[in-house]
C-alpha cells in the first residue's frame, strides 16, 4: 500500500480503541472491527456503496474540536468527519483508490491518526438520520431546552454586558446560523457588535459579517429570524465570505495547534 496517508495527528490517545465499522451504504454495523473486515469492506465499495469507520469516542484535537469518522464512497471520495464548535463538519477529497483510503482507516483504527489533509475541501454536514433543532449556545454554554424568549434574553445580556457572545442555530429553510459577540476592546455599550450569519445554501453556503452598532436594529433582525426565518440584508460595508473555506482553515487551525 502507499504512502499517500502520512499522519498528522499523533495516535497516542488511541490506547483502548473502540470502533464501529459500517458496511453496505451504512445498513451493517458492527463493533467487532479488525483490520480484515476493512480490507473486505474498502474492496467491496462498488456494493457497499458507502462505508465509515467511527470512533466510539472521538479523538480530541482541541477544545470544541473533534473528529470521529473516516468515510469512504463508491465515487473514489474519502472524508474525514469533526464536531467543530457544535457544527458538524468534513474533510474530504476525490480520486482515492482503494489501497489508499485503507491506509487511512488502518492508520485511524491503530493509532487514531489522521490523513494530511492539506488541499482537501470543505462542507457542512447535514445529517439525514438526525431530527434538525435549533441550537442556543451563550458563553459557551449550550441550552438543550429554550423558547424565542431566552434568545432574545441572550441578547439583551450580550447588550447589558453580562455575556460576551450568543451562537443561534436554526434549522428552516436551508438551515444556517447567527452569531453575535460584543467587541472586548470597547467600554461603551453601544460601541457595536461583531455579527456573522451564514446560511446553507445549496450548492456554495452564503455567509457575511461586519459590525453592527444599532442595537435596535439587532433586535430587529433576531425577531425576523425567529419569526419568520428572514435573515438580513447584509449592510454595505460588511464582508461576504468563503464559509467552506472559513470552516476549513478553522479545522486545519485546531490541527496545527494539536501538532504544537
Amino acid at each position: 500500500m502507499n504512502n499517500e496517508s502520512r499522519s498528522i495527528f499523533p495516535g497516542i490517545k488511541a490506547r483502548k480503541p473502540q470502533y464501529v465499522l459500517g458496511t453496505e451504504n451504512g445498513t451493517r454495523r458492527t463493533s467487532n472491527v479488525t483490520e480484515a473486515k476493512i480490507v473486505d469492506a474498502v474492496f467491496d465499495i462498488e456494493d457497499n456503496v458507502a462505508i465509515y469507520l467511527e470512533k466510539c469516542v472521538p479523538v480530541v484535537l482541541v477544545s470544541y474540536a473533534e473528529a470521529y469518522s473516516i468515510d469512504y464512497y463508491k465515487d473514489g471520495s474519502i472524508a474525514v468527519c469533526f464536531r467543530v464548535n457544535g457544527h458538524m463538519l468534513r474533510m474530504w477529497r476525490s480520486d482515492v483508490d482503494c489501497d489508499m483510503a485503507a491506509d487511512m482507516m488502518f492508520d485511524f483504527f491503530r493509532t487514531a491518526s489522521l490523513p494530511d489533509m492539506t488541499g482537501w475541501h470543505c462542507q457542512k454536514i447535514h445529517p439525514e438520520q438526525e431530527a434538525p433543532e435549533t441550537k442556543l449556545c451563550v458563553d459557551g454554554e449550550d441550552f438543550r431546552y429554550f423558547d424565542m424568549a431566552d434568545v432574545f434574553c441572550a441578547l439583551e445580556n450580550i447588550i447589558e454586558r453580562k455575556s460576551l457572545w450568543m451562537l443561534y442555530d436554526f434549522t428552516k429553510g436551508d438551515g444556517g446560523y447567527i452569531n453575535i459577540r460584543r467587541r472586548d476592546n470597547d467600554t461603551a455599550p453601544t460601541a457595536g457588535y461583531k455579527v456573522e450569519y451564514v446560511r446553507w445554501t445549496e450548492p456554495a453556503p452564503t455567509g457575511f459579517r461586519g459590525v453592527v452598532s444599532d442595537e435596535r436594529l439587532l433586535r430587529s433582525w433576531l425577531w425576523s429570524l425567529i419569526d419568520g426565518e428572514r435573515l438580513p440584508d447584509p449592510l454595505s460595508c460588511w464582508e461576504e465570505f468563503d464559509v467552506n473555506d472559513y470552516f476549513g482553515r478553522m479545522v486545519f487551525r485546531f490541527l496545527d495547534e494539536e501538532k504544537k
